[in-house]
């Protein structure tokens, strides 16, 4: 049985203010780097893998990642050893959070002030309502849907089937390979809602709470037929 785990890393705070962050490409703040620099140092895991959205303030932090992880692992190494290689970040923008529309970027009191209803409506349904000029969900979550599949085929390819649990159960303590996924709120939501067999279930993305800097994991496992079992591990919080 092969075993990935995916470690879904929500972004933290941003520039901005209170505005609906679609596709709009705003940075980081110095609290969300700081956010999101102690969320990793909190897993203490090793690194297989960076994926990542193309939007800045997933994709700045991917990048100083991997650079930071690359610096750790130079330390210690004598100089006529080989360097170590630097984990490449795989920018995906199928990654990116759900387009707004015309919404994209605005102030969300102004939204409900302008647009209330419609706002009220998409949050308790997105399947039935969309953003004017926006995104429809259904195509939203097909495109993260064939992101996950491309990354779980490519990572999948590089692991070797371990024969011991080719017909055991889940075995959490496996070894598995981790991969991070530096991604957004909307995105995150709907892996969770797959894991869990609660796909387009009303109110999931309204109602499940999600910091910013959240990480999220999912264990995936696959075996010899290829077939593939989700597992979702609850959320850790974001730090302050």
């Amino acid at each position: 049985m092969k075993q990935l785990r995916l470690l879904l890393l929500r972004h933290g705070e941003c520039e901005g203010g209170a505005i609906l962050r679609g596709r709009v490409d705003v940075p980081l703040s110095d609290k969300g780097w700081r956010q999101m620099s102690a969320a990793v140092a909190a897993q203490a895991t090793v690194c297989h893998g960076i994926y990542s959205s193309t939007s800045r303030r997933c994709a700045e932090f991917a990048k100083a990642f991997a650079a930071e992880l690359h610096s750790s692992a130079s330390v210690g190494i004598s100089l006529d050893a080989p360097a170590p290689s630097m984990l490449k970040v795989n920018l995906l923008e199928e990654l990116q959070e759900i387009a707004f529309g015309d919404w994209d970027g605005c102030l969300l009191d102004d939204l409900y002030q302008r647009d209330g209803e419609r706002m009220a409506a998409y949050w308790q349904n997105p399947w039935e309502v969309t953003p004017p000029n926006g995104e429809a969900m259904a195509n939203f979550e097909a495109r993260i849907d064939g992101a996950i599949a491309q990354i779980l085929d490519k990572e999948f390819a590089l692991l070797t089937m371990d024969d011991e649990q080719a017909h055991g159960e889940f075995n959490a303590s496996a070894p598995a390979a981790n991969i991070w996924v530096v991604t957004h709120g909307g995105v995150i939501r709907h892996l969770m809602s797959k894991a869990l067999g609660a796909v387009k279930t009303l109110g999931f993305y309204s109602q499940l709470a999600l910091p910013v800097a959240a990480v999220v994991t999912i264990n995936v496992l696959e075996d010899e037929q290829g077939k593939r079992y989700w597992r979702l591990d609850w959320p850790s919080g974001h730090c302050e």
